[in-house]
């Protein structure tokens, strides 16, 4: 027996797969914690532990390792802002985030927010990497704990606006003359404005205020075409915010929030116009007529859509979440509601009083040059929701687009995809798509592409008609689709048709059932529309340390007219 145990100890010395020696905790990574706001808990440092490839390829941190799970490797907690240190580490790669513990739970929790932060390289990019196999730290390793400000509970009303709770979700209602409306918008939420510029804008959709300065600044000041009626109301918001007293410094570029920044917001899928990247996940679909008739729908029309991909590790695009409930003094402009944040003078998702539905997806653009006179998209689908009604079909509405062409020939310069939708009253088109980018445009109409049912439209995130060649079905414009935009336009398209095949009577649970089954954790929110019965539901990721899934949640029902009381 004793020499089996002595064989046994001598293989584990032998046979290892790596040396004793090479397990040895020796390394130190330090640094030191500084912080925007007053810390009054102690803070939670973490440390992550990344992974190194054989090629010696490391894999960054990412949003989905922290909210998706992914364990510390070490914790450590100091007092107050200041100095820290991780000793006896094996060699490897790290990274570390921090946050303010106010709950003493030892997690990062969102609500309420706490202060947060993590280390990078270049102040407002994302998590960078930490070398420790040839040695301790050689560059300081700086966190600045930083915390957004949610809306108040308690409601906030001006001359010309309303900030208030409505079935538990914030609705910011305006009224008024452009400059009127646009004053009490940024008046009632000017930090909540500034935040999702820091935190979204710069943070998450940049990552580098230098590159925000650097490249999208200049575009927004030379190639952006700024309508005079929506310049006026921006200016607008601009004075409302600097009148309301509240902070507009923006920590990351170490200035005051200006004009420039206010477009940022409403022109933020113009980046891809400025600065191709990848594009989001939002998906689309509507059914009607012989679709629904059999059902409590009627005959009626329902359009959902799931708004992905604009997920900040701060969870401030799902606290700062708000409905608009706009109403125009002008006796010829509709009244709409938009489902945006603080700050949008246009929408990409709006729904007006007769019932004219436009939400948009990011699409591609191709490649191309830079294009000149690029006017927001948000900004031309809220002036359609304000000057057409439900019997605006698709030529009026192309129509009214084309009048914002750019430069290169194309309506909306950053490649969008937008489905426009309207009651349903025997008309042979009550919905339809769009499909743009910089030098063309096309409409698809309902039966042109799988699936062929008549009385159903869907989308992701490819065109399927402008720019698209079924002789290579993986490529759109010339650039490579996405593997997220077709296996969720193939699991939506699978579940109609099989429900076509049956002859299934579709309900607004098929609709919640179908945004579920595109979605896969960066839904912020989700939208379905009754058109007929003029009815939201909306239902918006909730506020715990997890990925983002707001289709499974509650779903909150408003009628048209809740939004305006």
């Amino acid at each position: 027996m004793t020499n089996r145990i002595l064989s046994a100890a001598l293989a584990l010395i032998f046979f290892a797969p790596y040396p004793i020696h090479a397990t040895k905790e020796n390394r130190i990574l330090s640094g030191k914690i500084v912080s925007t706001v007053p810390i009054r808990k102690s803070i939670v440092i973490h440390l992550f532990r990344l992974d190194v490839s054989a090629s010696g390829k490391v894999s960054l941190l990412t949003k989905s390792d922290l909210l998706g799970g992914k364990q510390p490797f070490r914790t450590l907690q100091i007092q107050k802002p200041g100095d820290f240190s991780f000793r006896g580490l094996p060699p490897g790669v790290y990274s570390v985030i921090a946050f303010e513990d106010t709950d003493a739970n030892g997690n990062i929790t969102f609500d309420p927010p706490e202060a947060f932060g993590w280390y990078n390289r270049l102040d407002g990019s994302r998590f960078s990497a930490i070398d420790l196999r040839g040695g301790n730290n050689k560059e300081p390793v700086r966190i600045v704990l930083r915390r957004p400000v949610p809306f108040p509970h308690r409601e906030k009303e001006t001359e010309h606006g309303r900030l208030k709770w409505i079935n538990g979700l914030p609705v910011l209602q305006l009224w008024g003359t452009p400059e009127e409306r646009g004053y009490a918008h940024g008046y009632l939420v000017a930090r909540q404005i500034v935040d999702f510029f820091e935190f979204y804008i710069l943070e998450d959709s940049w990552r580098s205020p230098e590159r925000y300065e650097r490249i999208f600044v200049p575009f927004l000041e030379k190639n952006l075409n700024v309508p005079r009626e929506f310049l006026k109301e921006c200016r607008a918001v601009l004075r409302g915010m600097r009148d309301s007293g509240a902070d507009l410094f923006v920590d990351l570029l170490g200035r005051e929030f200006t004009l420039t920044d206010l477009l940022a917001i409403n022109a933020y899928i113009e980046r891809r116009a400025a600065f191709p990247g990848k594009p989001s996940s939002c998906t689309q679909f509507a059914f009607w007529g012989k679709a629904t008739q059999h059902g409590p729908l009627g005959g009626g029309l329902v359009a959902a859509r799931n708004m992905d991909g604009e997920c900040d590790i701060r969870k401030v695009t799902v606290s700062h979440f708000l409905l608009f409930a706009v109403t125009p003094a002008a006796p010829d402009k509709k009244r709409w509601v938009s489902a945006m944040w603080p700050g949008f003078v246009g929408t990409i998702s709006g729904i007006n009083e007769d019932g004219l539905y436009s939400m948009e997806n990011a699409g591609g653009s191709g490649p191309g040059p830079v294009p000149a006179r690029v006017t927001p998209c948000s900004w031309i689908q809220r002036y359609i929701l304000e000057n057409a009604g439900a019997d605006a079909g698709p030529e009026q509405i192309l129509a009214m687009m084309k009048s914002f062409a750019c430069s290169e020939g194309g309506i909306t310069a950053a490649g969008s995809i937008i489905l426009w939708a309207r009651p349903y009253t025997g008309q042979k088109i009550p919905a339809f798509i769009f499909e743009g980018g910089r030098n063309g445009s096309a409409i698809r109409f309902p039966g042109q592409v799988r699936p062929f049912n008549p009385f159903v439209l869907m989308a992701s995130n490819h065109h399927k008609l402008f720019g698209y060649d079924p002789e290579h079905p993986d490529y759109s414009l010339g650039l490579p689709i996405s593997f997220s935009s077709r296996w969720r336009y193939e699991a939506g398209m699978n579940m109609l048709e099989a429900w076509s095949r049956i002859g299934k009577t579709l309900t607004v649970d098929d609709a919640k059932r179908l945004l579920q089954t595109v979605a896969h954790g960066t839904t912020e929110y989700s939208v379905i529309f009754l058109a007929n019965e003029m009815k939201i539901l909306v239902a918006v990721d909730d506020l715990k340390p997890d990925m983002w899934d707001a289709p499974y949640l509650e779903w909150k029902e408003f009628h048209f007219e809740d939004l305006f009381r």
